[in-house]
């Protein structure tokens, strides 16, 4: 086996260069002398997913790469070898060493790193896979194309979708508060506070102003609707910290969008303590290869939302099911597709 570890630097807090050297040492041992194993650390996404594209390139019928960092730099390992799958027998792993994690929690892999890779060395000893469906969001940009990105948990929209660059800026102004804390409660435990009390801030700004939140034009096959947005979710796996049940598995074919309408300032004031309740008030579309969904901001303006942590924006964007990439699962996960 060809084995890449890709370490983000600059994932959650960061980590050191002896933790990385650590995890690629385990990984040799583990795995013995036949396999080779390539240790590249680097800071940012494009770093990451530029490693992983020639790495793949260059190792096209056999190749692994193991992210190091959180869910950004997991979706930028997702770009980098591409859903078309340039090696034959690629498969991928997650440590968590980032804020989210989420898909190496849902894939049952170990919260310290160097219990994680001695669990996903076991796997790949075993052959172990689990197939995770891959989110596709075509950009488009004055009815032209405007890029694609991908993602594998999770997308935000709405005041939901707000909240990566929000965090991303307070970071930004306050490292060392940022860096105190984490390491105090946990950064996976952090991020969830943070992700709740920003969108408590989010949800009385629009309160004040409901103007600010976009109007949206939905369309699935034959069906458009309208309406203001307030907050939305797009998920191929429940999550515990939102209040939406796709009804789907990690491994299902099928992605879940859910858009909560906007109905009034007292519905955006309360939308984090009655969390669930407003979510029973979502529209919902179920997302396979052959019913995706586009969603267009009526006054043409760009709206702001997230895939798998990384913000962004679009005046218009079409949501699909890309397809489905082999990952190594932790030494406890149970395939848990739910039944059509």
């Amino acid at each position: 086996m060809n084995i890449l570890l890709a370490i983000n630097a600059a994932a959650g807090t960061g980590n050191t260069p002896k933790l990385g050297q650590n995890i690629a040492e385990i990984l040799r041992k583990r795995l013995g002398n036949e396999h080779h194993v390539k240790l590249h650390r680097t800071e940012g996404h494009e770093a990451i997913r530029n490693s992983a594209w020639a790495y793949t390139r260059r190792h096209p019928e056999d190749a692994v790469i193991i992210a190091g960092g959180g869910g950004g730099t997991l979706r930028a390992v997702i770009e980098g070898v591409g859903i078309d799958k340039p090696s034959q027998n690629l498969r991928l792993g997650a440590l968590r060493m980032g804020s989210g994690n989420v898909i190496a929690r849902q894939l049952g892999i170990a919260k310290d790193p160097v219990e994680g890779v001695e669990e996903l060395a076991t796997q790949l000893l075993n052959e172990t896979i689990a197939e995770c469906c891959v989110i596709g969001c075509d950009l488009i940009d004055g009815n032209k194309p405007a890029g694609t990105v991908h993602g594998a948990t999770l997308g935000g929209f709405g005041l939901f979708g707000q909240v990566p660059k929000a965090l991303e800026e307070y970071h930004a102004n306050y490292p060392r508060l940022h860096h105190l804390t984490a390491k105090s409660a946990g950064i996976e435990r952090l991020t969830n506070v943070e992700y709740g009390l920003c969108l408590a801030g989010l949800c009385a700004r629009a309160a004040l102003n409901p103007e600010t939140l976009p109007e949206i034009e939905v369309q699935q096959n034959a069906h458009t609707e309208s309406f203001r947005v307030l907050a939305g979710a797009l998920m191929n796996f429940p999550l515990g910290a939102l209040p939406f049940q796709p009804g789907l598995a990690v491994e299902d074919p099928a992605l879940s969008l859910h858009l909560i309408p906007y109905h009034s300032r007292l519905q955006a004031l309360s939308l984090v303590p009655r969390a669930k309740a407003l979510a029973k008030e979502a529209k919902i579309f179920r997302i396979t290869e052959d019913t995706p969904v586009t969603l267009r901001v009526v006054n043409g303006e760009r709206m702001p939302f997230f895939i798998d942590e990384d913000p962004l924006e679009a005046a218009q964007l079409t949501l699909r099911m890309a397809g489905a990439l082999p990952f190594i699962p932790g030494k406890n996960y149970q395939p848990n597709r739910v039944k059509p």
